[in-house]
């Protein structure tokens, strides 16, 4: 399975946007290192004006500019899904467990009855028979 498009041929109008974003956000970054007196803004209004002239005057030559940002944006994006996913799983759903797990704690009710003298044959547990699934007009 490809990160990226199947689609490969840009139109000039979608080549046009991309140079005017990539302006816009190279802009945005020079503005803000010339504000705050950083001698960096040059790196970033030279690129932000090239996007600029190509975008308006030549907007084919970008083509293959925004086919290696999009190669780029698609493994930085897989990246940082399993990054984020990883995090989660380490600062949320290990230490809920572990917590649950001190606490005694089974909410799936796991496990067999240890009780023989149980007359129960099921571990089917009864649901009020008036709950949101009889009035599916009204679930709340």
């Amino acid at each position: 399975m490809s990160l990226i498009s199947s689609r490969q041929k840009k139109t000039r109008a979608e080549l046009r946007k991309y140079g005017l974003v990539m302006f816009a956000a190279f802009g945005v970054i020079s503005g803000l290192l010339f504000w705050r007196e950083r001698p960096a803004w040059i790196f970033t209004a030279v690129p932000s004006l090239l996007f600029l002239v190509f975008a308006l005057a030549l907007p084919g030559a970008l083509a293959p500019v925004e086919k290696l940002w999009m190669k780029l944006a698609a493994v930085l994006g897989f990246i940082m899904t399993n990054v984020l996913l990883f995090l989660v799983f380490l600062l949320a759903i290990i230490p809920t467990g572990f917590i649950l797990r001190i606490l005694g704690k089974t909410p799936l009710k796991k496990g067999f009855s240890e009780d023989s003298s149980s007359s129960s044959n099921s571990y089917w547990i009864e649901v009020d028979k008036n709950g949101p699934g009889s009035r599916p007009e009204k679930p709340y």
